[in-house]
Protein backbone atom coordinates (compact mmCIF):
# COMPACT_ATOMS: atom_id res chain seq x y z
CA UNK A 1 0.00 0.00 0.00
CA UNK A 2 1.27 3.32 -1.05
CA UNK A 3 1.55 6.38 2.02
CA UNK A 4 -1.15 9.08 1.37
CA UNK A 5 0.65 12.51 0.77
CA UNK A 6 -0.62 13.90 4.26
CA UNK A 7 1.02 11.29 5.86
CA UNK A 8 4.01 11.54 3.88
CA UNK A 9 3.86 15.26 4.51
CA UNK A 10 3.88 14.92 8.06
CA UNK A 11 6.66 12.20 7.81
CA UNK A 12 8.78 14.98 6.66
CA UNK A 13 8.02 17.62 8.88
CA UNK A 14 8.45 15.10 11.92
CA UNK A 15 12.17 14.90 10.25
CA UNK A 16 12.68 18.49 9.70
CA UNK A 17 12.10 19.16 13.61
CA UNK A 18 14.56 16.48 14.52
CA UNK A 19 17.35 18.03 12.32
CA UNK A 20 16.46 21.36 13.77
CA UNK A 21 16.23 20.49 17.39
CA UNK A 22 19.47 18.53 16.75
CA UNK A 23 21.24 21.71 15.11
CA UNK A 24 19.97 23.89 18.42
CA UNK A 25 21.55 21.34 20.78
CA UNK A 26 25.40 21.20 18.89
CA UNK A 27 24.99 24.82 19.00
CA UNK A 28 24.45 25.27 22.46
CA UNK A 29 27.60 22.35 22.70
CA UNK A 30 30.11 24.56 21.09
CA UNK A 31 29.24 27.90 22.81
CA UNK A 32 28.99 25.97 26.16
CA UNK A 33 31.76 28.17 27.24
CA UNK A 34 30.65 31.69 26.83
CA UNK A 35 27.53 33.22 28.46
CA UNK A 36 24.14 33.18 26.46
CA UNK A 37 23.85 36.19 24.08
CA UNK A 38 20.58 38.67 22.96
CA UNK A 39 17.58 40.16 23.77
CA UNK A 40 14.57 38.40 25.82
CA UNK A 41 11.96 37.93 23.20
CA UNK A 42 8.24 39.21 25.29
CA UNK A 43 5.32 37.26 25.15
CA UNK A 44 3.15 37.96 22.51
CA UNK A 45 -0.89 38.23 23.42
CA UNK A 46 -3.44 36.33 22.35
CA UNK A 47 -6.13 37.38 19.45
CA UNK A 48 -9.96 36.73 19.57
CA UNK A 49 -12.55 36.02 16.96
CA UNK A 50 -16.30 35.96 17.31
CA UNK A 51 -18.21 33.38 15.07
CA UNK A 52 -20.19 36.52 13.90
CA UNK A 53 -18.88 39.92 13.23
CA UNK A 54 -21.95 42.14 12.88
CA UNK A 55 -25.83 41.82 13.56
CA UNK A 56 -27.95 44.40 11.93
CA UNK A 57 -31.73 43.85 12.78
CA UNK A 58 -34.47 45.77 13.81
CA UNK A 59 -38.12 46.22 14.69
CA UNK A 60 -39.87 42.78 14.84
CA UNK A 61 -36.50 41.32 13.68
CA UNK A 62 -34.64 41.63 16.68
CA UNK A 63 -33.05 38.41 18.23
CA UNK A 64 -34.04 36.58 21.27
CA UNK A 65 -32.60 37.66 24.42
CA UNK A 66 -31.50 33.79 24.76
CA UNK A 67 -28.49 33.99 22.27
CA UNK A 68 -26.14 31.25 21.54
CA UNK A 69 -22.69 32.73 20.93
CA UNK A 70 -19.36 31.02 19.75
CA UNK A 71 -15.66 32.33 19.31
CA UNK A 72 -12.03 31.23 19.43
CA UNK A 73 -8.71 32.12 19.64
CA UNK A 74 -4.75 31.96 18.81
CA UNK A 75 -1.54 32.60 20.21
CA UNK A 76 1.69 32.67 18.01
CA UNK A 77 4.27 32.01 20.79
CA UNK A 78 1.95 29.89 23.25
CA UNK A 79 -1.42 28.30 23.45
CA UNK A 80 -4.78 29.44 24.70
CA UNK A 81 -6.07 28.57 28.44
CA UNK A 82 -9.12 30.22 28.69
CA UNK A 83 -11.52 33.38 27.75
CA UNK A 84 -12.93 35.78 29.61
CA UNK A 85 -16.26 38.08 28.97
CA UNK A 86 -18.69 40.92 29.72
CA UNK A 87 -22.18 42.04 28.93
CA UNK A 88 -22.52 46.04 28.87
CA UNK A 89 -19.93 46.03 31.71
CA UNK A 90 -16.73 45.78 30.81
CA UNK A 91 -14.73 47.16 33.62
CA UNK A 92 -12.28 44.80 35.06
CA UNK A 93 -14.02 43.43 37.94
CA UNK A 94 -17.26 42.30 35.54
CA UNK A 95 -15.33 39.60 33.48
CA UNK A 96 -16.01 36.39 33.97
CA UNK A 97 -13.90 33.21 32.67
CA UNK A 98 -14.66 30.53 31.20
CA UNK A 99 -12.83 27.72 29.31
CA UNK A 100 -15.49 26.80 26.55
CA UNK A 101 -15.56 28.20 23.22
CA UNK A 102 -19.42 29.11 22.80
CA UNK A 103 -22.24 29.43 25.63
CA UNK A 104 -25.90 30.63 25.45
CA UNK A 105 -26.15 33.90 27.21
CA UNK A 106 -29.84 35.56 28.44
CA UNK A 107 -28.82 38.90 27.78
CA UNK A 108 -30.47 41.74 29.95
CA UNK A 109 -33.32 44.10 28.81
CA UNK A 110 -33.15 46.89 31.17
CA UNK A 111 -36.42 46.44 33.44
CA UNK A 112 -39.53 48.13 31.95
CA UNK A 113 -38.07 47.81 28.49
CA UNK A 114 -38.91 45.73 25.28
CA UNK A 115 -36.05 45.59 23.39
CA UNK A 116 -32.33 46.82 23.64
CA UNK A 117 -28.80 46.68 22.16
CA UNK A 118 -26.61 44.15 24.43
CA UNK A 119 -22.75 44.84 24.30
CA UNK A 120 -20.77 41.33 24.43
CA UNK A 121 -17.43 41.68 24.86
CA UNK A 122 -14.87 37.97 24.76
CA UNK A 123 -10.91 38.20 25.11
CA UNK A 124 -8.68 35.14 24.76
CA UNK A 125 -6.01 34.04 27.79
CA UNK A 126 -3.03 32.72 27.06
CA UNK A 127 -0.47 30.79 28.95
CA UNK A 128 1.52 33.16 30.31
CA UNK A 129 -1.49 34.78 31.42
CA UNK A 130 -1.93 37.53 28.74
CA UNK A 131 -4.87 38.82 27.79
CA UNK A 132 -6.02 40.10 24.50
CA UNK A 133 -6.33 44.17 24.74
CA UNK A 134 -8.53 44.75 22.16
CA UNK A 135 -10.88 41.38 22.25
CA UNK A 136 -13.92 41.23 19.80
CA UNK A 137 -16.83 42.82 20.56
CA UNK A 138 -20.09 42.54 19.10
CA UNK A 139 -23.43 44.28 19.98
CA UNK A 140 -26.59 42.26 20.04
CA UNK A 141 -30.72 43.83 18.94
CA UNK A 142 -32.62 41.90 21.34
CA UNK A 143 -36.39 41.90 21.89
CA UNK A 144 -37.70 40.76 25.39
CA UNK A 145 -40.71 38.68 24.78
CA UNK A 146 -43.34 38.03 27.76
CA UNK A 147 -43.30 35.09 29.89
CA UNK A 148 -46.32 32.69 30.40
CA UNK A 149 -48.08 30.74 32.88
CA UNK A 150 -50.72 28.10 32.84
CA UNK A 151 -52.81 26.19 35.39
CA UNK A 152 -52.70 22.44 35.34
CA UNK A 153 -56.19 21.34 35.17
CA UNK A 154 -54.89 17.92 37.25
CA UNK A 155 -53.96 20.22 40.21
CA UNK A 156 -56.72 22.61 40.84
CA UNK A 157 -59.79 22.30 43.92
CA UNK A 158 -62.93 21.43 43.60
CA UNK A 159 -66.16 23.09 42.95
CA UNK A 160 -66.33 23.52 46.87
CA UNK A 161 -63.32 22.81 49.28
CA UNK A 162 -63.06 23.17 53.10
CA UNK A 163 -59.33 23.96 54.54
CA UNK A 164 -57.05 22.69 52.34
CA UNK A 165 -56.99 23.53 48.66
CA UNK A 166 -54.06 23.16 46.21
CA UNK A 167 -52.59 24.75 43.09
CA UNK A 168 -50.14 23.77 40.29
CA UNK A 169 -49.12 26.07 37.59
CA UNK A 170 -46.47 26.22 34.67
CA UNK A 171 -44.23 28.67 33.91
CA UNK A 172 -42.33 29.51 30.58
CA UNK A 173 -40.44 32.16 28.84
CA UNK A 174 -39.67 31.96 24.94
CA UNK A 175 -36.23 34.17 26.12
CA UNK A 176 -35.21 30.74 28.23
CA UNK A 177 -36.34 29.76 31.45
CA UNK A 178 -33.34 31.74 33.00
CA UNK A 179 -35.16 35.10 32.32
CA UNK A 180 -38.03 34.32 34.60
CA UNK A 181 -38.02 36.33 37.57
CA UNK A 182 -40.70 35.66 40.18
CA UNK A 183 -44.40 34.17 40.24
CA UNK A 184 -47.00 35.68 41.68
CA UNK A 185 -50.19 35.32 43.03
CA UNK A 186 -53.39 36.69 44.91
CA UNK A 187 -56.76 36.07 45.88
CA UNK A 188 -59.96 38.07 44.77
CA UNK A 189 -58.60 41.63 43.78
CA UNK A 190 -55.72 41.59 41.07
CA UNK A 191 -55.37 45.34 42.19
CA UNK A 192 -54.35 43.87 45.91
CA UNK A 193 -51.17 43.33 46.81
CA UNK A 194 -49.38 40.18 44.93
CA UNK A 195 -47.83 37.38 46.89
CA UNK A 196 -43.95 36.09 45.34
CA UNK A 197 -44.21 32.33 45.36
CA UNK A 198 -40.13 30.76 45.39
CA UNK A 199 -39.72 29.11 42.41
CA UNK A 200 -38.36 25.51 42.74
CA UNK A 201 -34.30 25.12 41.60
CA UNK A 202 -34.50 24.70 37.55
CA UNK A 203 -38.39 23.53 37.84
CA UNK A 204 -40.79 25.35 35.84
CA UNK A 205 -43.99 23.76 37.46
CA UNK A 206 -44.86 25.29 40.87
CA UNK A 207 -47.24 23.12 43.04
CA UNK A 208 -48.19 25.04 46.83
CA UNK A 209 -51.23 24.06 49.10
CA UNK A 210 -53.12 26.60 51.31
CA UNK A 211 -54.65 25.77 54.69
CA UNK A 212 -57.59 28.20 55.03
CA UNK A 213 -58.77 29.02 58.31
CA UNK A 214 -62.18 28.26 57.93
CA UNK A 215 -63.66 28.10 60.78
CA UNK A 216 -65.58 31.21 60.75
CA UNK A 217 -67.69 32.94 58.04
CA UNK A 218 -66.19 36.29 56.44
CA UNK A 219 -62.80 36.92 55.53
CA UNK A 220 -60.09 34.99 56.44
CA UNK A 221 -56.20 34.42 55.68
CA UNK A 222 -54.28 31.24 54.67
CA UNK A 223 -50.99 29.96 55.46
CA UNK A 224 -48.37 28.53 52.66
CA UNK A 225 -46.96 25.11 52.36
CA UNK A 226 -45.23 24.14 49.16
CA UNK A 227 -44.71 20.64 47.29
CA UNK A 228 -46.39 17.69 47.55
CA UNK A 229 -44.74 16.71 50.58
CA UNK A 230 -46.73 20.06 52.16
CA UNK A 231 -43.43 22.18 53.45
CA UNK A 232 -44.34 25.52 55.12
CA UNK A 233 -43.10 28.59 53.93
CA UNK A 234 -42.37 30.41 56.91
CA UNK A 235 -43.58 34.09 57.23
CA UNK A 236 -45.88 33.49 54.23
CA UNK A 237 -49.74 34.03 54.11
CA UNK A 238 -52.31 34.90 51.94
CA UNK A 239 -54.67 37.15 52.70
CA UNK A 240 -58.07 38.13 50.82
CA UNK A 241 -60.02 34.81 50.98
CA UNK A 242 -63.41 34.61 52.00
CA UNK A 243 -65.27 31.83 53.98
CA UNK A 244 -68.87 31.02 52.70
CA UNK A 245 -68.03 32.61 49.46
CA UNK A 246 -66.91 31.83 46.17
CA UNK A 247 -63.17 32.89 45.75
CA UNK A 248 -60.91 33.43 42.41
CA UNK A 249 -57.14 32.31 42.35
CA UNK A 250 -54.93 34.46 40.87
CA UNK A 251 -51.47 33.48 39.21
CA UNK A 252 -49.29 35.42 36.68
CA UNK A 253 -45.29 35.55 35.72
CA UNK A 254 -42.52 37.98 35.99
CA UNK A 255 -39.22 38.43 33.88
CA UNK A 256 -36.45 39.81 34.71
CA UNK A 257 -37.09 42.61 32.23
CA UNK A 258 -40.48 43.54 33.95
CA UNK A 259 -42.62 42.13 31.18
CA UNK A 260 -45.96 40.51 32.96
CA UNK A 261 -47.58 37.30 31.76
CA UNK A 262 -51.30 37.03 31.17
CA UNK A 263 -53.20 36.05 34.17
CA UNK A 264 -54.80 32.78 34.73
CA UNK A 265 -57.66 31.80 37.39
CA UNK A 266 -59.55 29.31 38.73
CA UNK A 267 -62.68 29.70 41.63
CA UNK A 268 -64.00 27.36 44.02
CA UNK A 269 -66.25 27.63 47.31
CA UNK A 270 -64.93 27.64 50.59
CA UNK A 271 -67.17 26.01 53.10
CA UNK A 272 -67.12 26.44 56.57
CA UNK A 273 -65.93 23.79 59.17
CA UNK A 274 -68.13 23.87 62.15
CA UNK A 275 -68.32 20.10 63.63
CA UNK A 276 -65.57 17.69 64.61
CA UNK A 277 -67.99 15.41 62.76
CA UNK A 278 -67.88 14.70 58.57
CA UNK A 279 -71.50 13.40 57.49
CA UNK A 280 -69.94 12.16 53.82
CA UNK A 281 -73.15 11.56 51.54
CA UNK A 282 -72.36 9.05 48.66
CA UNK A 283 -76.18 7.80 48.03
CA UNK A 284 -76.80 8.47 44.56
CA UNK A 285 -80.14 8.80 42.88
CA UNK A 286 -82.64 11.13 43.26
CA UNK A 287 -83.41 9.98 47.10
CA UNK A 288 -80.64 11.52 48.30
CA UNK A 289 -81.29 14.17 50.05
CA UNK A 290 -84.20 12.39 52.08
CA UNK A 291 -81.84 9.90 52.95
CA UNK A 292 -78.75 12.33 54.29
CA UNK A 293 -81.93 14.34 56.29
CA UNK A 294 -83.15 10.96 57.93
CA UNK A 295 -79.30 10.01 58.74
CA UNK A 296 -78.66 13.73 59.86
CA UNK A 297 -82.15 13.47 62.20
CA UNK A 298 -80.41 10.68 63.84
CA UNK A 299 -77.17 12.40 64.77
CA UNK A 300 -79.39 15.60 65.52
CA UNK A 301 -80.99 13.24 68.24
CA UNK A 302 -77.23 12.63 69.50
CA UNK A 303 -76.71 16.33 69.77
CA UNK A 304 -74.48 16.01 66.75
CA UNK A 305 -74.81 18.84 63.48
CA UNK A 306 -72.49 17.79 61.13
CA UNK A 307 -70.48 19.27 58.08
CA UNK A 308 -71.76 17.56 55.19
CA UNK A 309 -69.37 16.94 52.01
CA UNK A 310 -71.78 15.37 49.06
CA UNK A 311 -69.66 13.06 47.10
CA UNK A 312 -72.72 10.83 44.90
CA UNK A 313 -71.77 11.90 41.98
CA UNK A 314 -70.86 9.32 39.17
CA UNK A 315 -72.47 5.79 38.52
CA UNK A 316 -71.48 2.00 38.88
CA UNK A 317 -71.46 0.39 35.87
CA UNK A 318 -69.65 -2.83 35.69
CA UNK A 319 -66.73 -1.57 37.75
CA UNK A 320 -66.40 0.28 40.61
CA UNK A 321 -67.43 3.78 40.40
CA UNK A 322 -64.37 6.47 39.75
CA UNK A 323 -63.61 8.38 42.58
CA UNK A 324 -66.08 11.88 43.56
CA UNK A 325 -65.33 14.98 41.60
CA UNK A 326 -66.29 16.86 44.54
CA UNK A 327 -63.84 15.66 45.94
CA UNK A 328 -60.10 17.74 44.62
CA UNK A 329 -58.02 15.86 42.02
CA UNK A 330 -54.72 15.62 44.10
CA UNK A 331 -55.43 13.03 46.57
CA UNK A 332 -51.73 13.46 48.40
CA UNK A 333 -51.69 15.61 50.03
CA UNK A 334 -55.14 17.59 49.36
CA UNK A 335 -58.05 15.57 50.05
CA UNK A 336 -55.84 13.33 53.02
CA UNK A 337 -55.24 16.22 54.64
CA UNK A 338 -58.81 17.75 54.24
CA UNK A 339 -60.20 14.51 55.80
CA UNK A 340 -58.04 14.74 58.54
CA UNK A 341 -59.02 18.04 59.81
CA UNK A 342 -62.52 15.82 61.37
CA UNK A 343 -62.18 13.63 64.62
CA UNK A 344 -64.86 11.70 63.36
CA UNK A 345 -66.86 10.63 59.82
CA UNK A 346 -70.37 9.31 59.00
CA UNK A 347 -70.08 7.66 55.74
CA UNK A 348 -73.79 6.86 54.25
CA UNK A 349 -73.77 4.95 50.41
CA UNK A 350 -76.33 3.01 48.57
CA UNK A 351 -73.44 0.48 46.44
CA UNK A 352 -70.36 -0.98 48.20
CA UNK A 353 -69.03 -0.24 44.67
CA UNK A 354 -68.82 3.57 45.20
CA UNK A 355 -66.42 5.71 46.86
CA UNK A 356 -65.34 3.37 50.01
CA UNK A 357 -63.76 1.71 47.97
CA UNK A 358 -61.16 4.19 48.44
CA UNK A 359 -61.51 4.91 52.25
CA UNK A 360 -58.33 2.90 53.04
CA UNK A 361 -56.16 5.11 50.41
CA UNK A 362 -58.27 8.62 51.12
CA UNK A 363 -58.46 8.55 54.81
CA UNK A 364 -55.07 7.51 56.01
CA UNK A 365 -54.33 10.71 57.76
CA UNK A 366 -57.39 10.46 58.80
CA UNK A 367 -56.83 7.22 60.89
CA UNK A 368 -53.48 8.36 61.56
CA UNK A 369 -54.34 11.62 63.51
CA UNK A 370 -57.00 9.09 65.36
CA UNK A 371 -60.05 9.91 63.54
CA UNK A 372 -63.20 7.46 63.73
CA UNK A 373 -66.01 6.60 61.30
CA UNK A 374 -69.16 5.06 60.73
CA UNK A 375 -70.06 3.28 57.80
CA UNK A 376 -73.69 2.55 56.35
CA UNK A 377 -73.93 0.62 53.22
CA UNK A 378 -76.11 -2.61 51.93
CA UNK A 379 -73.81 -5.60 51.51
CA UNK A 380 -74.24 -7.30 47.63
CA UNK A 381 -72.80 -9.99 46.27
CA UNK A 382 -68.70 -8.94 44.85
CA UNK A 383 -66.39 -11.11 44.87
CA UNK A 384 -64.40 -12.87 47.61
CA UNK A 385 -60.95 -10.99 46.58
CA UNK A 386 -62.61 -7.36 46.02
CA UNK A 387 -60.44 -4.77 47.39
CA UNK A 388 -63.14 -3.30 49.90
CA UNK A 389 -62.68 -6.35 52.48
CA UNK A 390 -58.61 -4.58 52.52
CA UNK A 391 -61.05 -1.93 54.32
CA UNK A 392 -63.79 -3.66 55.85
CA UNK A 393 -63.53 -6.04 58.70
CA UNK A 394 -65.19 -8.30 56.94
CA UNK A 395 -63.74 -11.94 56.05
CA UNK A 396 -66.43 -12.84 53.54
CA UNK A 397 -69.94 -12.58 52.87
CA UNK A 398 -72.13 -15.13 52.36
CA UNK A 399 -72.19 -17.69 50.23
CA UNK A 400 -75.24 -19.28 48.43
CA UNK A 401 -75.68 -22.82 47.86
CA UNK A 402 -77.87 -25.94 46.21
CA UNK A 403 -81.27 -24.33 44.59
CA UNK A 404 -80.59 -21.14 46.60
CA UNK A 405 -80.69 -18.01 44.48
CA UNK A 406 -80.58 -14.94 46.76
CA UNK A 407 -80.75 -13.59 50.35
CA UNK A 408 -83.55 -12.88 52.42
CA UNK A 409 -84.44 -10.22 55.49
CA UNK A 410 -88.25 -10.79 56.28
CA UNK A 411 -90.00 -7.40 58.27
CA UNK A 412 -89.80 -7.96 61.52
CA UNK A 413 -86.92 -10.17 61.81
CA UNK A 414 -84.62 -8.97 65.18
CA UNK A 415 -81.05 -8.04 65.14
CA UNK A 416 -79.67 -8.34 68.48
CA UNK A 417 -75.80 -7.61 70.18
CA UNK A 418 -73.63 -9.58 72.46
CA UNK A 419 -74.75 -8.70 75.79
CA UNK A 420 -70.85 -7.33 76.51
CA UNK A 421 -71.74 -4.56 73.64
CA UNK A 422 -74.65 -3.01 75.49
CA UNK A 423 -76.54 -2.02 72.25
CA UNK A 424 -80.31 -2.66 72.53
CA UNK A 425 -81.91 -5.23 69.92
CA UNK A 426 -83.52 -3.62 66.81
CA UNK A 427 -85.52 -4.93 64.31
CA UNK A 428 -85.82 -4.93 60.33
CA UNK A 429 -88.26 -3.20 59.32
CA UNK A 430 -88.81 -4.00 55.63
CA UNK A 431 -88.33 -6.92 54.05
CA UNK A 432 -85.23 -6.85 52.26
CA UNK A 433 -83.96 -8.91 49.23
CA UNK A 434 -80.18 -9.40 48.04
CA UNK A 435 -78.50 -7.93 51.71
CA UNK A 436 -75.71 -10.33 52.07
CA UNK A 437 -74.49 -11.75 55.65
CA UNK A 438 -71.14 -11.17 57.27
CA UNK A 439 -68.33 -13.00 58.29
CA UNK A 440 -66.27 -10.99 60.96
CA UNK A 441 -62.39 -10.77 60.28
CA UNK A 442 -59.82 -12.45 62.49
CA UNK A 443 -59.70 -9.95 65.49
CA UNK A 444 -62.71 -7.79 64.63
CA UNK A 445 -65.93 -7.79 66.63
CA UNK A 446 -69.11 -8.92 66.07
CA UNK A 447 -71.56 -5.77 67.06
CA UNK A 448 -75.07 -7.33 65.70
CA UNK A 449 -76.14 -10.39 63.43
CA UNK A 450 -79.75 -11.75 62.68
CA UNK A 451 -81.33 -14.60 60.79
CA UNK A 452 -81.11 -14.80 57.25
CA UNK A 453 -83.01 -16.62 55.10
CA UNK A 454 -82.21 -17.97 51.38
CA UNK A 455 -85.34 -17.91 48.78
CA UNK A 456 -84.73 -20.95 46.21
CA UNK A 457 -85.39 -21.89 43.15
CA UNK A 458 -88.69 -23.81 44.28
CA UNK A 459 -90.27 -21.26 45.77
CA UNK A 460 -89.63 -21.65 49.06
CA UNK A 461 -86.95 -20.17 51.58
CA UNK A 462 -84.50 -21.70 53.84
CA UNK A 463 -82.85 -20.79 56.64
CA UNK A 464 -79.42 -19.61 56.15
CA UNK A 465 -76.91 -21.65 58.04
CA UNK A 466 -73.28 -19.30 57.78
CA UNK A 467 -72.19 -16.55 59.50
CA UNK A 468 -74.91 -13.51 59.81
CA UNK A 469 -72.90 -10.77 61.18
CA UNK A 470 -74.56 -7.37 60.06
CA UNK A 471 -72.21 -5.01 62.37
CA UNK A 472 -68.97 -5.32 62.68
CA UNK A 473 -66.22 -2.96 64.40
CA UNK A 474 -62.48 -3.76 63.18
CA UNK A 475 -59.63 -4.93 65.61
CA UNK A 476 -58.12 -0.79 65.78
CA UNK A 477 -61.62 0.17 67.45
CA UNK A 478 -61.70 3.11 64.87
CA UNK A 479 -64.41 1.45 61.97
CA UNK A 480 -67.77 0.22 62.65
CA UNK A 481 -69.37 -0.93 59.05
CA UNK A 482 -73.46 -1.55 59.39
CA UNK A 483 -74.44 -3.82 55.99
CA UNK A 484 -77.89 -2.81 56.29
CA UNK A 485 -79.68 0.40 55.40
CA UNK A 486 -80.55 1.70 58.79
CA UNK A 487 -83.43 2.99 57.18
CA UNK A 488 -84.86 -0.71 56.89
CA UNK A 489 -83.18 -1.52 60.26
CA UNK A 490 -85.71 0.70 62.36
CA UNK A 491 -88.69 -1.85 63.26
CA UNK A 492 -88.11 -1.31 67.12
CA UNK A 493 -87.87 3.01 66.66
CA UNK A 494 -84.52 2.71 68.62
CA UNK A 495 -81.75 3.70 65.98
CA UNK A 496 -81.05 6.56 68.49
CA UNK A 497 -80.25 4.58 71.18
CA UNK A 498 -78.37 1.78 69.08
CA UNK A 499 -76.14 4.71 67.12
CA UNK A 500 -75.27 5.86 71.05
CA UNK A 501 -74.37 3.11 72.01
CA UNK A 502 -72.22 2.26 68.76
CA UNK A 503 -71.06 6.17 67.83
CA UNK A 504 -70.83 7.79 71.06
CA UNK A 505 -69.77 4.40 73.74
CA UNK A 506 -67.53 3.06 71.20
CA UNK A 507 -66.34 5.67 68.47
CA UNK A 508 -66.50 8.73 70.49
CA UNK A 509 -68.34 10.55 68.53
CA UNK A 510 -69.02 14.35 69.62
CA UNK A 511 -70.31 17.37 68.03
Amino acid sequence: MYAQPAYLIQLILKSLRKIFHLSIVVAFLLTCDSAPTGELIENVAPNTFLTIEQINRDGDFRLSSQINISWWGTDSDGYIVGYEYAINDTSESAWSFTTRTDSTFILPIEEGESQDDVLFKIRAVDNDGARDAVGARLIFPIVNSAPSVSLNTTELPADTMFSIVSFGWTIDDPDGFGNIQRTEIVMNDTNSVWTEIPIPADENRIFINLEIDNSMLGPTSAEVFQGRSFVRLPDLTIPGLRVGETNTFYVRTVDNAGAVSSIDSTSWFVKQQSSSTLFLNDFSGSSSGTVASFHKSLLSAMGITPDEWIINDGEVAQDKVALSEAFPAVIDPTLRKTLSKWDHIYWVSNDIDRNITYALDIASEFFDAGGTMFVNIPMKGISQNDEIFSFLPVDSIGVLSGIQTNFLLNANTSASSPPEIGAPDIAIGNRIVGNYPLKPSAGATLLYSTDFLATTLIGFNQDYQGSEAIAIENNEQNVIYFSVDLRDANGNSNLVEMLNALLINRLNFKQ
